[in-house]
């Protein structure tokens, strides 16, 4: 009903999770649009997390029990023992360095299993121009379809992520897993992210069955496989006019103050691209040496491309027909499993 607080006596009792999504979920937009409300909401979240870290520390360390007044003089005294054990307290907590490191081992340990990923991809949001976000906004805070798809972003960003992630999961399991557009997944490992201005974003490492290896099979075999799954063209605007609306409305890269570093070279400081735009021009698709590119920030491999199309990101032409949004896509099939470990840092 949305009436009465957390702790108000209920024939059926409700956790706190379940009060604070009904809350975020509710028909009344108030809740989820007040900022600092949100926030209060996950200090209470994080204070319960961080009970639970405590508790199972404690639970597990059963065998050393100690005094209260023990355990706080040792912890003043840096004891490495229980500061190690601390750190674990926080694992529990969402977007903690402790929770990020153990997804990391998971997909490293995941790498060690089953070897090379083929593919990294990146999902964008392109929150503006999508018409599924755009009307489940208007539908959920009945709001006239004069009313600024923009600011209505800004106002309720909590159901702009969950429509967001509603629309990838969709995507994923009917396109990728099952539709096996890029090729019978055998496994994958997904996390989503969110950019300074607030948009959300998901990053996908896909095991794909059968995917060539450098260094393991032949380079023409590696290059035909790359070649038939990612490209970076500009599709002729009068026989493909969609594909290529949406290649020249999303995935042509502009450098900005976000990409740009500056770095030393022979002296001089030069400025480049973090992404390494503009990418060089070829006729022909070429495999690179892994650990040059690695220390050098460049892709494994160079797709063919023209001097217009320099700053295209590669993209894969059925994915973007059907996500109508950024997409970045790159082949990190190798053997040393530098890369692979490299994109996990992510």
């Amino acid at each position: 009903s949305g009436k009465f607080g957390e702790f108000h006596p209920r024939q059926v009792k409700i956790t706190s999770s379940e009060y604070a999504k009904s809350r975020l979920l509710n028909k009344d937009s108030r809740f989820r649009k007040d900022a600092q409300y949100v926030f209060f909401l996950l200090w209470q979240k994080e204070l319960r997390e961080l009970s639970a870290g405590i508790y199972n520390l404690l639970k597990r360390t059963e065998q050393h029990r100690m005094p209260v007044d023990c355990f706080l003089d040792n912890l003043s005294k840096s004891d490495e023992d229980i500061e190690a054990n601390l750190s674990t307290i926080f694992v529990s907590v969402r977007g903690s360095k402790q929770y990020w490191f153990l997804r990391n081992s998971e997909v490293r340990c995941m790498v060690r299993e089953w070897g090379s990923p083929a593919l990294f991809l990146t999902f964008s949001c392109a929150e503006y121009d999508c018409p599924d976000i755009t009307n489940y906004l208007r539908k959920v805070n009945s709001i006239s379809d004069s009313y600024p798809i923009g600011k209505l972003c800004v106002e309720d960003p909590i159901s702009v992520s969950r429509k967001f992630s509603q629309k990838f999961h969709a995507f994923f399991n009917t396109i990728i897993i099952k539709g096996k557009v890029l090729g019978t997944v055998s496994h994958f490992f997904f996390k989503k992210e969110y950019q300074a201005r607030g948009a959300p974003h998901y990053h996908v490492v896909l095991w794909i069955q059968d995917a060539p290896i450098i260094q393991q099979d032949p380079e023409e075999k590696v290059l035909k496989w790359i070649q038939q799954t990612i490209t970076c063209r500009i599709p002729d605007e009068r026989t493909n006019p969609e594909l290529h609306h949406l290649v020249t409305r999303y995935q042509m890269h502009k450098c900005s103050a976000y990409c740009k570093r500056r770095r030393k070279y022979n002296g001089t400081y030069i400025t480049r691209c973090k992404f390494g735009f503009p990418r060089e021009e070829t006729d022909m698709a070429i495999l690179n040496i892994v650990d040059t590119c690695l220390k050098s920030r460049r892709k494994i491999y160079c797709l063919p491309r023209g001097v217009h199309e320099i700053r295209v990101n590669d993209y894969n032409p059925f994915l973007l027909l059907l996500w109508k949004a950024n997409i970045d896509i790159q082949f990190i099939g190798e053997s040393s499993l530098a890369l692979a470990h490299y994109v996990t840092g992510y």
